[in-house]
């Protein structure tokens, strides 16, 4: 063989060599798509059971309820046995109307959802969808996904970053839409949140007044209103009986003193309590009997938000802002009765001292109509808190 030929032998061997690899779409291959059936990696699912990040659950839709969640458990250890919205209450600033919006039953009032646009994928999970049947197929109701929260912890430890398993769904309830949220955090808290969306309602014509406001053009007026969303709780810490609520309240030596202390006080019979932030009120389920390392009694804390609201001296119902009942498998949520018609008769004086209980929680939110809320309301939050007190045998962060 010739030097010429050993020459160009070596420059074609060489221009092989570096010549690029042609992108995936040129050879004849495309990366797969998303799945929107199959769950993140993170992510079990069974039907309607669900297991993520030491959350085990499972939901159905309940006909009178919609949404709800059953057998809630976290790090091995039970939660709730049930949790679910009860009523959404609406009485508007001038007296009427006050509608209770949940009517002769919510399940069947579930609007549909679309897969990829209602709920898009995020880098941190996989959008699922589900009919009300719990198969991803058909007429999806159902959403769930899971997303990063961002920063979780940041100290002396370094930095930790939080994630969150979103399950929810929306509901037109005779022309208001409502969005329900369920979020279970990695670290063991679950977030009860409502969105409130649509077209306002109950709209004439006037000037704005203690009544309400003026919101478009043509003297388009719209009246103000307080949005009372009641939750059922049917609290199992660690079993079903046995349990017991206490309330926090925190309170100045006296007026003006610098110093000041909290007490956790046991409610040892069916009752109704009332917020108080001064107080910095919350509750908690108990079970003594149930010890993490440090010998503290397990519990989940229900951390409050918003304001209050008083119905009129009628409305027992609308009273208070939390209630404390026993747990009775004829009550709620098998009673298909309006929330009016029995909460405030749950109420028989029953002890709850070491039983299985009930905490049912409103959450309120007045809205004075504005004229962004014309004609389209972008979606108003409002949610509240249930977290784990000594629950765990220390904190769940993981910083690096």
């Amino acid at each position: 063989m010739s030097r010429r030929h050993v020459f160009w032998l070596v420059a074609l061997a060489l221009l092989l060599l570096v010549r690029p690899t042609p992108p995936a779409a040129s050879r004849g291959t495309t990366t797969p798509a998303k799945d929107a059936t199959k769950p993140a990696s993170s992510l079990r699912v069974n039907g309607r059971q669900v297991s993520w990040e030491g959350w085990e659950f499972a939901w159905s839709i309940h006909p009178r309820n919609g949404l709800v969640l059953e057998d809630v458990h976290y790090a091995g250890r039970s939660v709730l046995k049930y949790a679910g919205m009860a009523e959404i209450f609406v009485p508007y600033n001038r007296g009427s109307p006050r509608p209770e919006d949940f009517g002769d039953g919510i399940g069947k009032r579930l609007i549909e959802l679309l897969p990829g646009k209602d709920c898009v994928p995020t880098a941190a999970g996989t959008c699922l969808a589900y009919n009300a049947r719990g198969k991803a197929e058909g007429r999806r109701v159902v959403m769930m996904h899971e997303e990063a929260t961002g920063l979780s912890y940041l100290g002396d430890l370094g930095r930790a970053y939080g994630k969150a398993l979103v399950l929810w769904c929306a509901y037109d309830l005779d022309g208001y839409r409502y969005i329900s949220r369920w979020h279970f955090r990695e670290d063991g808290q679950l977030t009860p949140e409502i969105g409130l969306t649509g077209p306002l309602q109950h709209t004439g014509r006037g000037e704005s007044s203690p009544f309400g406001s003026l919101v478009g053009k043509g003297r388009l007026f719209a009246p103000s209103h307080v949005h009372n969303v009641y939750y059922c709780l049917d609290f199992d810490i660690d079993g079903a009986d046995g349990n017991v609520v206490e309330e926090l309240n925190y309170r100045q030596d006296k007026p003006g003193s610098r110093s000041g202390k909290h007490s956790w006080t046991r409610l040892t019979k069916e009752t109704s309590r009332p917020l108080s932030a001064e107080n910095f009120r919350s509750w908690r389920v108990v079970n003594p009997k149930s010890k993490n390392s440090l010998g503290l009694p397990r519990s989940y804390e229900l951390v409050p938000s918003g304001g209050a609201y008083r119905g009129a001296a009628t409305e027992r119902f609308a009273r208070a802002d939390l209630w404390v009942t026993r747990h009775n498998p004829k009550e709620h949520p098998n009673d298909r009765r309006p929330l009016s018609a029995f909460l405030a008769g749950y109420l028989n004086d029953e002890s709850i001292d070491g039983a299985n209980v009930v905490l049912w929680y409103a959450l309120h939110l007045h809205h004075l109509p504005r004229t962004e809320d014309w004609p389209g309301m972008r979606v108003e939050w409002a949610s509240f808190t249930l977290r784990p007190r000594d629950f765990l045998d220390a904190s769940p962060v993981r910083a690096k």
